[in-house]
């Protein structure tokens, strides 16, 4: 059991901080892609201009 335990926290002090280290990219990741509510909108605007422009069949 003591084995056990030397083995079982450094591991659990690894992935606690690799799941940690996830979750601050991946907030990074969405913070950088939507700035600002004005950004975000303006990116709706642009994504239906470009759909309105494609060639209709």
């Amino acid at each position: 059991m003591n084995l056990f335990k030397q083995i079982f926290r450094p591991l659990r002090s690894i992935v606690w901080a690799l799941i940690v280290a996830f979750m601050v990219g991946v907030h990074n990741f969405y913070k950088q892609e939507m700035d600002s509510p004005n950004s975000i909108i303006s990116q709706i605007e642009i994504y239906a201009e470009e759909g309105d422009s494609s060639p209709k069949d």
